[in-house]
């Protein structure tokens, strides 16, 4: 399975639980550790759960392994760990305070 195919399960995943704002980036240029981050907004804690519960079972679904998960819903974010994919499931406020996609594109 290629990494497009990959990507695509996982949005998929992300869409299937009414996630919003998918960005996928590109950060091989930046880190050794990962090939792509992919970010996601979420309207309230148990969606973000739906939405870690969702993308982890596409993914095992398919035979991609998954190194862990980190974070609590009620926090605000919650960050899966694929190894080349790191998926990053934020609330819409914690997304807004982070605002990963402008550190990750400044690079």
């Amino acid at each position: 399975m290629n990494q497009n195919d990959v990507l695509k399960i996982i949005k998929k995943a992300i869409l299937d639980k009414k996630g919003e704002r998918v960005e996928i980036i590109d950060v091989k240029h930046l880190t050794p550790f990962a090939d792509f981050y992919v970010i996601c907004s979420a309207s309230n804690f148990r969606q973000i759960d739906a939405i870690k519960d969702s993308v982890i079972f596409a993914l095992e679904k398919e035979g991609v392994k998954i190194g862990h998960s980190e974070g609590k819903s009620t926090s605000g974010w919650i960050l899966i760990d694929a190894y080349q994919y790191v998926i990053n499931i934020f609330s819409k406020e914690a997304r807004k305070n982070f605002d990963l996609e402008t550190l990750l594109k400044r690079k």
